[in-house]
């Protein structure tokens, strides 16, 4: 994972730690994309700024991905494009 990638991986992971007091909550990923996607809102115990969700997106717009939790291999990253495919089947999933 290159620097900028890891900048956004502890992010994501910090943002879950005072939202959960965990480091990786489930679907993290999904659930901060979807405050990129659509602006603040509660998470937790926090509630996720316009702050926040700009540096979310500077950060992955930055390193041209997103962080996914992989079973096998942990945080991992992925190219943006196909982040946003995954995050669409997710949400079809889901309705």
């Amino acid at each position: 994972m290159n620097p900028e990638a890891e900048r956004l991986r502890d992010y994501m992971f910090d943002v879950s730690e005072e939202a959960w007091c965990a480091g990786w909550m489930t679907d993290l990923e999904y659930d901060l994309w979807s405050a990129v996607v659509a602006g603040p809102h509660e998470y937790g115990r926090l509630r996720i700024t316009s702050e926040e969700v700009n540096e979310l997106r500077k950060l992955a717009e930055t390193c041209g991905g997103w962080i996914v939790f992989d079973d096998a291999a942990g945080e991992t990253w992925v190219p943006l494009a196909e982040w946003k495919e995954r995050y669409r089947a997710k949400r079809a999933e889901n309705f």
